[in-house]
């Protein structure tokens, strides 16, 4: 008779745990999961450049090429590390050809579902399901969180491994198992392979010094000399890579592309720390923002947090134990805070705190668990009832302001992550490309346009070689590779001089009007457009006087 309460207790968190991780899911699903991409913009894969270079370096891997860019017929080092590539092979090798640009959206989305069913199940190890429920659903509803998921930037991989990295050092430290902090280091030193600012985190590598000195001193010295080591193993693919293309481990695509503004500008500041800062206030206190420039506006409605959030978290600072793990995870998270408020101003965006958003979730959830054990009490049943209020805030991420800055402060963050795809939108350059392959995808041709060429040569088949029309492009400021209007003119003439059909793409009508001047003009040879009035804006590059199935409109 006393065997059933007992069990009804130990169900009772477990099933509460699960219904709140359904809760999470059932969210992400609509959120993040069902999103409809042909009904948008996404599938330009803008902000130019991180999305193209990043499926261009994936398409690039898959052939066998190693991590690189196409611009004409030269492969090219990308500016960003090759980890978010990597991940997209296995997605880049499940789609069909024609559906290979959703790769980097899968991607996250996959990370995205992982990251919250490793939460819940780190805490479920601990015994702490409930905790565990409420940390998934906090996570879901994130913001920043379910942005990047659904992006085709490398937040979301970097962030999830950063997270991990955290968890196996706070179970190496609590099970006193020092194994689990080097596969701490291993996820943190792979994390720079997607992002190189994942070095912020390194101080979480004082988990191993931290470790408590049993026995010989000489192999705790041995075992903390080899945790560095470790990092910097798991580290060296970009590290080596930047040696083969830079001669520089410590030199990166943004030397080769933009060297201008590291050899002019301070990338690291304490007058940077101001601006900074308020960038991070005005986010907390709902008041307008530089919203064009915020990257997070491309995925979702441009808010990383919300303020119940924070509130959250602060409270929760106040239940957390001061131990080995608190005082490592403090230290991290004190460095890399510093060193992203003193990165440059013009650089640093909100998504540079993912990880560590993703993190104060453990903290936020703290006061949480607490009022629900509470909740019934009559001292501090109040208080619990508070806290309540701020959790379910949080999850419905409300108040808070979305899209431009003229938007009221008074938004759902949930409610807008469920209408992302309303009113819907057009992926004009996928359009394009798709549209130009149905009309000549049958023969090999060279496509100047200025749709971005890492784009093109990603997406079009190996027959075709995409460049640029002139030296208007994203990839102008390199000191090492130049393109301009003679560089167009001379791959114009080797593919006459190999008979390759020549053709100029413009996403419409009115793009083609107000370019068509800046083409390669060759004597005895006209552009003539492809099936008039259509869009795209098809021309094709022919002897004057000479008609090649398409409808000459008069462009003399």
């Amino acid at each position: 008779m006393t065997e059933v309460p007992k069990r009804r207790f130990a169900v009772a968190p477990f099933l509460v745990g699960v219904f709140l991780l359904l809760c999470a899911l059932t969210f992400y699903y609509f959120a993040v999961l069902r999103v409809d991409y042909s009904k948008t913009a996404l599938l330009d894969l803008r902000p130019y450049p991180d999305g193209v270079e990043y499926f261009g370096q994936a398409k690039a891997m898959l052939k066998g090429e190693g991590p690189s860019i196409q611009i004409g017929y030269d492969k090219l080092p990308s500016r960003y590390p090759l980890g978010y590539p990597a991940l997209m092979l296995p997605w880049l090798k499940i789609l069909p050809k024609a559906d290979s640009v959703l790769a980097p959206f899968r991607t996250n989305q996959t990370l995205g579902l992982l990251m919250l069913l490793a939460v819940f199940g780190f805490y479920f190890y601990l015994a702490m399901p409930v905790m565990g429920g409420c940390a998934t659903l906090l996570l879901a509803t994130l913001p920043g969180f379910f942005t990047f998921c659904r992006s085709s930037m490398s937040d979301m991989s970097d962030s999830a491994l950063v997270v991990v990295a955290f968890m196996f050092a706070y179970l190496g430290l609590k099970e006193e198992r020092r194994w689990k902090i080097y596969l701490s280091a291993v996820f943190l030193g792979l994390s720079v392979n997607v992002r190189v600012q994942s070095l912020f985190f390194v101080p979480l590598l004082l988990a191993m010094p931290l470790f408590p000195v049993r026995g010989m001193r000489l192999r705790w010295f041995l075992h903390c000399a080899a945790l560095p080591v470790v990092f910097a193993l798991a580290a060296s693919p970009v590290l080596v890579l930047n040696t083969i293309q830079f001669r520089s481990p410590l030199k990166t695509g943004y030397d080769f592309w933009i060297p201008y503004f590291s050899e002019h500008h301070q990338l690291f500041s304490v007058h940077y720390m101001a601006n900074n800062a308020a960038m991070l206030l005005r986010e907390l206190t709902l008041r307008p923002k530089l919203y064009g420039a915020n990257i997070a506006s491309f995925f979702g409605t441009g808010t990383y947090f919300v303020p119940a959030f924070i509130l959250l978290t602060f409270l929760g600072l106040s239940f957390i134990r001061f131990d080995r793990f608190a005082l490592c995870a403090s230290i991290t998270g004190l460095t890399s805070v510093t060193i992203i408020l003193s990165h440059n101003y013009h650089l640093v965006d909100l998504r540079y705190y993912l990880p560590l958003l993703i993190v104060l979730v453990a903290v936020a959830v703290l006061p949480v668990t607490w009022a629900a054990k509470n909740l019934f009490s009559k001292k501090q049943g109040i208080a619990a009832v508070l806290i309540f209020v701020l959790f379910a805030a949080a999850c419905f991420g409300y108040p808070s302001r979305s899209g431009s800055n003229k938007v009221e402060t008074d938004r759902s963050q949930a409610w807008d992550a469920l209408h992302f795809t309303n009113p819907p939108r057009q992926s004009t350059q996928l359009v394009a490309q798709r549209r130009f392959l149905e009309m000549f995808g049958r023969q090999p041709g060279i496509v100047l346009s200025d749709i971005d060429p890492v784009y093109l040569n990603a997406l079009l088949p190996e027959q075709f070689v995409a460049a640029p029309i002139d030296g208007q492009h994203h990839f102008r400021f390199s000191e090492t590779w130049h393109y301009g209007r003679p560089e167009a003119v001379a791959l114009v003439k080797r593919g006459l001089d190999q008979s390759i059909p020549i053709y100029a793409l413009f996403v419409s009508q009115e793009n083609m009007k107000k370019n068509v001047s800046r083409l390669p003009a060759l004597g005895g040879y006209d552009w003539l457009e492809q099936e008039a009035g259509t869009q795209p804006a098809v021309l094709r590059l022919v002897r004057v006087g000479f008609q090649d199935g398409g409808t000459n409109t008069g462009n003399d």
